[in-house]
C-alpha cells in the first residue's frame, strides 16, 4: 500500500462507519485480533470490543464528521491528524444527551498488516469534550 491508497482506506473507512453509520462493516478495515490502546475497562477485546466503543459514539452523537487535517503514512502506520465533531443525541460516558456540540483534535495512529488495522493508539481531547458538552466546567480565569 502506498501513500495514496492508505489515505483512501482511511476516508473509506470513516465514511464508512462514522458518516454512512454501518458500523457492521468494521471487520472491512479492522483484523479481527485488534489490539486497541488504551484498554477501555470492561470492553470486550479485539474486534468485538472496538466494534462496541464505536458503537457507542455513532449512537451518542449525531452528524459525526471528521476532518483530515494532515496525514502521514510510513512503515504500515497511518498517523493522521484530525478535527472530529458532531451533536450529542445520547448516553455517552454515563453523560445524558446534551444537544451540544463538540469539536477536538485527535491525532490517532493505526498499525496495518494485510491490508488491516491490527493495532491502534487513540487518546482524543476527551477533557475539552466534556466541557463542551456541558459535562465539566470550564476553568475560569486565576484569582
Amino acid at each position: 500500500m502506498d501513500t495514496k491508497q492508505a489515505r483512501e482506506f482511511y476516508l473509506d473507512y470513516l465514511n464508512t462507519i462514522y458518516v454512512e453509520r454501518k458500523v457492521d462493516q468494521l471487520d472491512r478495515f479492522f483484523a479481527r485480533e485488534i489490539i486497541a490502546h488504551p484498554i477501555v475497562p470492561g470492553v470486550a477485546p479485539g474486534l468485538q470490543g472496538v466494534q462496541a466503543i464505536v458503537q457507542g459514539w455513532v449512537d451518542a452523537f449525531a452528524d459525526l464528521r471528521f476532518t483530515v487535517d494532515g496525514f502521514i503514512y510510513e512503515k504500515d502506520m497511518i498517523a493522521p491528524r484530525i478535527t472530529m465533531s458532531g451533536t450529542q443525541i445520547g448516553t455517552f460516558l454515563g453523560i445524558p444527551a446534551s444537544g451540544r456540540r463538540f469539536e477536538i483534535v485527535d491525532q490517532p495512529h493505526y498499525q496495518l498488516r494485510d491490508g488491516k488495522v491490527v493495532e491502534i493508539w487513540d487518546n482524543p481531547d476527551m477533557l475539552t469534550m466534556l466541557r463542551q458538552l456541558g459535562a465539566l466546567p470550564t476553568p475560569g480565569p486565576s484569582a
